[in-house]
């Protein structure tokens, strides 16, 4: 959740990510305020506290879904 902020820095498109409970990112959200689901799931607890691991994952992940 501390990423929130820097997000637009990273990602052009990208204001705000969605997270259950676990800490998993199920959605990416816009500056419009638009809604896309990830195609996959990203795991916050598989990077075991690696934030660029799983920033690298919402590239790819982000990309194939934008495409769908």
């Amino acid at each position: 959740q501390r990423v929130q902020p820097h997000l637009k820095k990273c990602f052009e498109g990208i204001s705000s990510l969605e997270f259950t409970e676990n800490m998993d990112i199920t959605h990416m959200k816009s500056s419009q305020n638009e809604t896309l689901p990830l195609e996959t799931v990203i795991s916050t607890a598989d990077a075991k506290g690696q934030v660029e691991k799983w920033l690298l994952q919402l590239e790819e992940i982000m990309m194939k879904s934008v495409r769908k």
